[in-house]
């Protein structure tokens, strides 16, 4: 039984529909990468499954059980953690404040906060600094330990390192893969730097106009002349 599945999934936005015939399934503690060109309807499926979006057809199982009628909040205690591209730590607060919004609904914060201070050191070292004065890199660590603070099964990552400099991307990239050694599974959207984040996951999925195009290992990816033509001949 595999830990997600969306099977003949469409969402969108009001009436119009971006995902058509969704199909996609991830292993208990596997890192699998989302590619697939801007448009392409990866943000509106991670968006679907943490149930910001709701399923006009199709299902979406998590541990065997149907989500697709469950609210955002819920599906977080089942174990599905989201974090955004943007926007996704509250700016005017300090990193701590920002840590006790994310654990919200948790009864055993002060533990849990230790683990993740532990994960993301540079975090206790700024736990009074206001959100909004952080790196690109901090921001984003910040954003991944609200998250994490709940111990989700599965995290889902949009662009997690779009936009940073290639060494605070690479330390990001790092923290990721601890992540994953945690029996955490990972779907880890990526537009940029295909090729660097495909030699980290174990299967990858190709989006276009809101469908899988294909699906297979990274070598078998960086191997198929479609990805090349649909992403990678644009960067």
């Amino acid at each position: 039984m595999s830990l997600l599945e969306v099977k003949n999934v469409e969402s969108g936005y009001g009436k119009t529909s971006i995902l058509y015939d969704m199909n996609l399934e991830i292993e208990k503690g596997e890192i699998v990468a989302l590619i697939g060109p801007n448009g392409s309807g990866k943000t509106t499926l991670l968006r679907t499954v943490s149930g910001i979006l709701k399923v006009k057809k199709g299902q979406i199982t998590f541990h065997g059980k149907q989500m697709e009628n469950l609210g955002p909040d819920e599906r977080v205690r089942r174990g599905i953690g989201y974090v955004l591209q943007d926007d996704n730590v509250f700016p005017t607060l300090t990193v701590m404040e920002n840590l006790e919004m994310g654990a919200y609904i948790l009864s055993q914060f002060q533990d849990r906060l230790k683990d993740i201070l532990r994960l993301f050191p540079i975090l206790k070292e700024r736990k009074r600094q206001k959100a909004g004065t952080l790196s690109g890199g901090e921001r984003q660590m910040l954003a991944i330990a609200s998250s994490l603070l709940l111990t989700p099964h599965l995290l889902m990552l949009d662009e997690p390192c779009g936009g940073l400099a290639p060494r605070i991307a690479q330390e990001v990239c790092d923290k990721i893969l601890d992540i994953h050694k945690m029996d955490t599974a990972i779907l880890w959207v990526v537009e940029r730097e295909i090729e660097s984040v495909l030699k980290l996951v174990s299967r990858g999925y190709v989006m276009e106009s809101g469908q899988i195009a294909f699906q297979g290992t990274p070598g078998e990816l960086l191997g198929n002349r479609k990805l090349q033509d649909l992403v990678l001949g644009k960067q």
